[in-house]
């Protein structure tokens, strides 16, 4: 992947951190630092896709809609389920 050089500026216990945290993994400053800030922008990325799978759940037309769905799939469905399979649980299908 290209890099890009950027100047930034930090306070010095954070820097210091950094540093002795780069040098406890053997990574460069650099590296440590465009690792952390991938895995922010991926946790950031991955609340915002929760947020609007939450949101689409949440929604009662659509949980509705998958009920529907689901049952329609159970009614067509070959295979038998623990429910309806010789009386549930612990029992063996013939």
């Amino acid at each position: 992947m290209p890099m890009k050089k950027v100047a930034i500026s930090l306070p010095e216990p954070v820097l210091e951190t950094v540093d002795r945290l780069a040098t406890r993994r053997g990574e460069s400053r650099s590296h440590l630092i465009a690792t952390i800030l991938s895995r922010v922008a991926r946790a950031k990325r991955d609340r915002d896709i929760t947020a609007q799978i939450d949101a689409l759940l949440a929604d009662k037309s659509i949980a509705a809609e998958q009920k529907l769905t689901a049952d329609e799939f159970l009614r067509m469905s070959p295979w038998p389920t623990l429910a309806t399979c010789c009386g549930g649980f612990g029992m063996e299908c013939s």
